[in-house]
C-alpha cells in the first residue's frame, strides 16, 4: 500500500533550479508541493499567476507555522541558505538545500549540529551524483575497471545567471562558488577521500564591469595522492544553446574514463533562429528529489548529504584563499 505523499515546501525561486524542483515534484507521486514561500514581490505574483491552487508566503514563519509539512527545498540566494535551513529545522523540518550549503563554514557547521541534535535528514542537492552517466563511472571504478585512480580533471562551465550571484553579499563568490562544488563534489565521490590540498588561479574576468570572479582554474591534491583539476568557469556566451556542461576524464593505473554528461541532445537551427539544443538525457533532478523524500520516509543517509556540501565548500573557499593569497591552501581549513 502506498503511503502518503511527502507534504513539502519550497523556499524561494531565487535559484533557478527551484523550477526544475517544482517540475519533479509535479511528476512523481511520491511528494506534492504543499505551499511556497518567495518574499521577492515580483516573482511571488508570477508564481500566484501561474499556481492559483498552492498557498503562496512572503513570510516564512507564518508558512512553517500554517502548513504541515514534511520537509522543505532551499533555493534562495546562497548567504540565506542559513537562515531558512535554521527556521525550517527548529521547526522539526527535513531539508534539501541547494548548493553550495551556505557560503561560510560555520554556517555549514551549524546546519550539521542541528540536524544531528533534531534528527533531521540535511540532503545537498548534487544532481550529479544522480545523473546516469556519473553514476556509471563510479560503478566502473568500483569495480577496479580502471585500476587506481591517478588523476580526475573536470569542466562545469556555464553562462553567467546574472541578478543576485553577482552581488557578493548574497552570492559568496561568482563562477567559483557557483560551480565548483558540483565537480569536487564527484571527486570526494569517486575517490571516497578528502582534500589536502587546493591551488587556484582567477582570470581577468570575461565581464570586466562583474564584482565577482567569472573565470578560474582549481587545483585539488586528495590525500591518497590522487591529482584533480576543476575549470569551473562562467565562460559560455549568453547566447549560447545550452547553459553549459559538466565533463569529466578520470585517468587510472589500468585505463581512462572520458564522460560529457550532458552530450545527448537534439540540435535544431530554424530560419530566423539561432542554433538550440534541447537536452534528451538523464532527469538527474527527478532521481534526487526522489531519493530525496525516501530518505525521509526511511531515514537513511541520503546519497549527498549535509556533511558532503560542506565539504564541497570548504574546497571551494579554500580556493578563494588560494587566489588571494597566492599559494597553496592547506586543508581543513584553520588547523
Amino acid at each position: 500500500m502506498m503511503n502518503d505523499p511527502l507534504k513539502i515546501g519550497i523556499v524561494s525561486f531565487a535559484h533557478m533550479h527551484a523550477w526544475s524542483y517544482l517540475r519533479a515534484l509535479s511528476e512523481i507521486e511520491e511528494g506534492e508541493l504543499s505551499a511556497i514561500f518567495e518574499e521577492d514581490p515580483e516573482r511571488r505574483r508570477a508564481l500566484e499567476s501561474r499556481f492559483p491552487d498552492i498557498a503562496i508566503y512572503s513570510d516564512l514563519r507564518e508558512m512553517l507555522a500554517r502548513e504541515k509539512l514534511d520537509a522543505v527545498i532551499i533555493t534562495s540566494e546562497n548567504a540565506r541558505h542559513i537562515s531558512h535551513a535554521r527556521e525550517a529545522m527548529l521547526r522539526g523540518l527535513h531539508i534539501m538545500v541547494e548548493k553550495p550549503i551556505t557560503t561560510r563554514l560555520e554556517d555549514a557547521d551549524e546546519i550539521l549540529s542541528l540536524a544531528e541534535r533534531e534528527d533531521l535528514i540535511v540532503q545537498t542537492a548534487f544532481p550529479m551524483r544522480y545523473h546516469d552517466a556519473t553514476v556509471i563511472v563510479r560503478d566502473l571504478i568500483e569495480r577496479g575497471s580502471i585500476g587506481e585512480i591517478l588523476v580526475i580533471t573536470a569542466t562545469n562551465h556555464g553562462r553567467y545567471p546574472g541578478g543576485w550571484f553577482g552581488v557578493k553579499e548574497l552570492s559568496g563568490g561568482g563562477a567559483m562558488m557557483d560551480h565548483t562544488v558540483h565537480t569536487a563534489d564527484l571527486m570526494r565521490w569517486y575517490t571516497g577521500d578528502e582534500v589536502k590540498k587546493v591551488y587556484a588561479v582567477r582570470g581577468r574576468n570575461i565581464r570586466e564591469n562583474l564584482e565577482v570572479d567569472d573565470i578560474g582554474l582549481i587545483s585539488l591534491t586528495f590525500n591518497g595522492g590522487v591529482i584533480g583539476s576543476i575549470d569551473c568557469s562562467w565562460s559560455r556566451p549568453s547566447t549560447y544553446p545550452i547553459w553549459g556542461d559538466v565533463w569529466l576524464l578520470v585517468i587510472g593505473t589500468k585505463g581512462c574514463i572520458y564522460v560529457d554528461a550532458f552530450a545527448s541532445r537534439v540540435e535544431s537551427v530554424i530560419e530566423g533562429d539561432r542554433l538550440r539544443w534541447k537536452y534528451s538525457g538523464a532527469d538527474a533532478d527527478k532521481v534526487m528529489i526522489r531519493d530525496f523524500i525516501r530518505c525521509v520516509e526511511e531515514g537513511r543517509r541520503p546519497r549527498a548529504d549535509g556533511f558532503d556540501g560542506r565539504q564541497a565548500l570548504e574546497i571551494t573557499l579554500a580556493a578563494y584563499k588560494s587566489v588571494e593569497g597566492g599559494g597553496v591552501v592547506q586543508l581543513p581549513l584553520g588547523k
